[in-house]
């Protein structure tokens, strides 16, 4: 269950991204169909509801997939998931540009901390012996 869970968590993170990756092949190609705008209207739409769902949806997955409360690559990407979403709320209540620079900056570090975790899950056992 906790696998399912995991690449359920990957994919939301790629849906919750793409309004902002998908402005690269747009520019460079020139897209600006009214298909294209109605789509990344739907995916910023999705954004904020998906990002709270995922805060949940990554505690119930470690808690599966470890049992207990261990330091681990997916404790860290999952920290920086709950960063990147307190940031993204933080930035919906005040308006301010700081805090929508950290979120985009913990957004990158979550990628790559879910990179690793994918990648190399027992990383911090290797590296510290924990």
């Amino acid at each position: 269950m906790y696998a399912i869970l995991g690449w359920i968590l990957v994919a939301a993170v790629i849906i919750m991204a793409a309004p902002y990756w998908l402005r690269i092949p747009a520019r460079i190609f020139g897209i600006k169909g009214a298909g294209y705008k109605r789509l990344i209207k739907i995916l910023r739409a999705v954004h904020k509801p998906l990002g709270a769902a995922l805060v949940v949806i990554v505690v119930v997955h470690g808690f599966l997939a470890l049992g207990v409360c261990r330091l681990h690559t997916g404790v860290i990407a999952g920290a920086f998931l709950i960063i990147t979403a307190a940031f993204g709320g933080a930035f919906f209540i005040f308006k301010k540009k700081r805090l929508f620079m950290l979120h985009r900056l913990s957004a990158l570090l979550l990628s790559i901390f879910v990179l690793v975790h994918l990648i190399f899950p027992s990383a911090v056992f290797y590296l510290f012996g924990i």
